[in-house]
């Protein structure tokens, strides 16, 4: 065997090792080239890697972001990320996935190009691993100069390497002459798995970084990673924390209750094969999903697509689900729920867009708002700004950009055509990419035309809330109504190259401003009905204190006396232990009491109770009638209560304040009339039916006394501020009350959305209140 084929043979070994020793097969072509001239091979430059990692990936958060996909590929369910820029120079991704063996890390990851994914495109988890082209490890040098990595496999001792990336940015330099130090490290920090330090995993750190991070590149890094897995999977087994120097984060995170607010969700399923398309829609109007079915040449007529040069009626991009959550960014759309229209808009803000999914990781830049030609891949900004027309002229009707939240599912085992660019970021624009790009777009054709079939019924919703609503929320409706006017006005003139550009500036800055007033002026209001709420609580205080303060002052006047009664008894030649003891017993009652009515008042302004929440009424109104009762035996005055339990969605302060000024009235009519004294407390359930309107479910809460009644003179005054029809008899008939419960009530009522009535009780003879409220609940998709 001669000196050559010697070589060959060790160089097939080497070539078929598992995995291949890269060391012998570099040296063995070197001895072998040099032997005969004839067989040379390509040299690998140095500064290679300096192109494939620092040079052709776009930024710093994109080689982050891939560093986590490397986590996800490791099946980690934990992800921490730690940057420091101003009081250290370092950045860290810590993971609990598997880890690496040391032949792993020497044979696999120290090859370039090499990825065990191609071949094991499955986790354990079952997690389709998202790397194929075994570059992904050179982001490393778009973060920073030096690199230290620790890991640690199952069974296996810690390892590391340490990496230099500029010894490589030297010219002429060859890839094998530059060394990698393998060392083994002390200590490794994983993220935290049941509450103790993970047994296996992987932790990378970065010195000298090559960018330093703004603000702005923190809050998108912050929205990209909140956004890798998709919020409408409810992805549970993979979380990502990020701890940094520079800006702090916003602590609240994606809250997917918020795509319950959406008018209208669209999924679209296109199984890979055939030539059909799945449309299922659900909206907020209708109980039922409806489905619907059309063919890919149908669809690709409806969004304006020639199909006269089309082949075959096929989807070339494979397999896809797609699924579009459509928002109106107005105050209806979150009246039956926790959050604000404030928050629905930051959510819209930060997550508005069609982002692509591929095997549940996004893949950038679609969709993304930080973004400045991803975030409407679809142009659908450009297509409204040239015919802003509204819903009521349904042919020429679109939605914007920034009323869409959505996803587009794909997977690279059945997207095959869909590849990765070569920048890290983005599918190659491929025939398959644009058949992918008109299914989407025929999907939201399809939103727009479901929504104009909905007309009818958005319009009764309309009549229905407007008959309702109050002067504060038609306002917040008109300014929403403004703001969406000019946010057309504005696309129209942005994208009109006749326009001058100081005057598009101005337009701008006109819009910039405006934008957020809404909000300002909805965040004052409800502030303002909040102190309303409390100074009705606090005035409502006021009101019952007058009423029975004759009772609390009675009871401290006892207080004292017996107080007295038991110090004279005890302090007679012979103490008279006994009366003492029935005197204190006296007082303890009476500064129960005194006590009693102390709670009670500071009970009524609780901060819980000006919050709205699901209720039982009838618990609320038996509440208060044992609070109050005391008062009303002393007075000889019984309270008799018939309630049904209730649940609903409101103000526990509201349904207080109601109650106690009712009942403070029907206590001093009460007291205006001998004999027996009664006042019965009613809730039932009662539908409204009104001619023309919709029957609606509500419940009443009825008052009545044994009292005189409301004089007919004074009906028409009833709940005229300051006015009232409490008299005292030995002072001439001069008015007693405050003239302010029933104007309280009636206000209460109409923010409620309530009727109040009153007429005279055929039982008891006295006057009878009857307020009628709707029944609310939180909505639910």
């Amino acid at each position: 065997m001669s000196k050559s084929e010697e070589i060959q043979a060790k160089l097939l070994l080497a070539i078929q090792s598992n995995p291949p020793n890269l060391d012998d097969i570099v040296s063995l072509s070197t001895e072998l080239a040099k032997l005969d001239p004839t067989n040379q091979r390509f040299y690998i430059d140095a500064k290679t890697l300096i192109h494939l990692g620092r040079d052709s990936i776009k930024d710093h958060s994109t080689a982050l972001l891939e560093l986590v996909k490397n986590s996800y590929d490791a099946d980690a369910t934990k992800v921490d990320i730690e940057i420091f820029s101003e009081t250290k120079d370092i950045i860290r991704v810590a993971d609990n996935g598997f880890g690496m063996k040391p032949e792993e890390l020497k044979n696999s990851w120290l090859r370039i190009g090499y990825s065990g994914k191609r071949v094991s495109t499955k986790s354990k988890l079952g997690r389709r691993k998202t790397g194929e082209k075994g570059i992904g490890r050179i982001s490393t040098d778009r973060l920073g100069s030096k690199l230290e990595l620790r890991t640690k496999s199952k069974d296996e001792k810690l390892i590391g390497l340490k990496v230099n990336w500029d010894d490589f940015d030297v010219e002429g330099k060859s890839l094998s002459d530059i060394h990698v130090q393998i060392f083994e490290p002390k200590e490794i920090n994983l993220p935290l798995t049941d509450g103790k330090p993970s047994a296996t995993g992987t932790e990378i750190l970065i010195e000298e970084q090559r960018q330093s991070w703004t603000k702005t590149n923190i809050e998108n890094l912050f929205q990209e990673l909140s956004a890798l897995t998709p919020p409408f999977e409810d992805v549970q087994d993979f979380h990502i924390s990020l701890v940094n120097d520079v800006y702090p984060l916003p602590s609240e995170e994606i809250n997917s209750n918020y795509l319950d607010a959406a008018e209208i969700k669209i999924e679209a399923y296109y199984p890979g094969t055939g030539t059909e398309i799945i449309y299922t829609y659900w909206d907020k109007y209708n109980d039922k999903e409806v489905i619907e079915k059309i063919e890919w040449s149908n669809l690709l007529t409806r969004t304006g697509i020639d199909t006269t040069n089309l082949i075959e009626n096929k989807i070339r991009s494979g397999s896809a689900t797609i699924k579009l959550y459509f928002f109106l960014r107005e105050s209806a759309s979150v009246k039956d729920f926790e959050f604000n229209l404030t928050k629905l808009r930051e959510f819209l803000d930060n997550n508005a867009g069609i982002k692509i999914y591929r095997d549940r990781i996004v893949v950038k830049p679609y969709g993304f708002p930080s973004s400045q030609f991803g975030y409407d891949w679809l142009g659908l900004a450009d297509r409204k700004a040239k015919d802003p027309a509204g819903i009521s002229r349904s042919a020429n009707y679109s939605v914007t950009p920034n009323q869409l939240v959505g996803a587009v599912f794909i997977a690279r085992d059945s997207n095959v055509e869909l590849a990765d660019s070569a920048a890290r970021e983005g599918l190659v624009e491929s025939e398959a990419f644009y058949d992918l790009k008109s299914l989407v777009m025929g999907t939201i054709n399809m939103l727009e035309s479901y929504r104009t079939r909905l007309i009818p019924k958005i319009n009764e919703a309309k009549r229905k809330s407007r008959s309702k609503e109050s002067r504060t929320e038609r306002i917040i409706k008109a300014l929403n109504s403004i703001e969406k006017d000019l946010y057309s006005i504005n696309l129209e003139i942005q994208n009109n190259s006749d326009v001058a550009s100081h005057i598009k500036e101005r337009v701008q800055k006109n819009v910039n401003d405006l934008s957020g007033t809404t909000d300002k002026v909805e965040k004052t209001i409800t502030e303002l009905l909040n102190w309303n709420r409390t100074l009705s609580g606090l005035a409502t205080i006021g009101i019952s204190s007058a009423v029975f303060g004759h009772e609390t002052e009675g009871s401290i006047t006892q207080l004292k006396g017996s107080v007295m009664a038991a110090k004279l008894a005890l302090s007679r030649k012979v103490p008279k232990v006994d009366d003492a003891i029935v005197e204190i017993e006296k007082a303890v009652k009476s500064s129960k009491r005194v006590a009693a009515w102390g709670a009670y008042a500071l009970t009524r302004v609780q901060r819980e109770k000006r919050n709205k929440k699901n209720v039982n009424i009838a618990k609320i109104i038996q509440s208060v009638v044992n609070e109050l009762e005391p008062a009303y035996k002393a007075a000889s005055i019984s309270i008799n209560t018939e309630l049904k339990d209730i649940y609903t969605y409101t103000f526990q302060m509201d349904i207080e304040t109601v109650l106690i000024n009712l009942l403070t009235n029907a206590y001093t009519a009460a007291t205006l009339e001998s004999g027996k004294r009664l006042i019965e407390v009613r809730l039932i359930e009662e539908d409204l039916k009104e001619p023309k309107k919709l029957i609606e479910n509500g419940y009443s809460l009825i008052v009545s006394d044994s009292g005189p009644g409301v004089s007919k003179e004074f009906e028409h005054r009833l709940f005229e501020p300051l006015f009232s029809t409490k008299v005292n008899p030995t002072q001439g008939s001069k008015s007693i009350g405050t003239g302010l419960g029933l104007t309280v009530v009636n206000s209460i009522v109409n923010d409620l959305n309530g009727n109040i009535s009153f007429d005279k009780d055929p039982v008891l003879k006295g006057a009878r209140f009857k307020i009628w409220l709707p029944k609310e609940r939180k909505q639910r998709n």
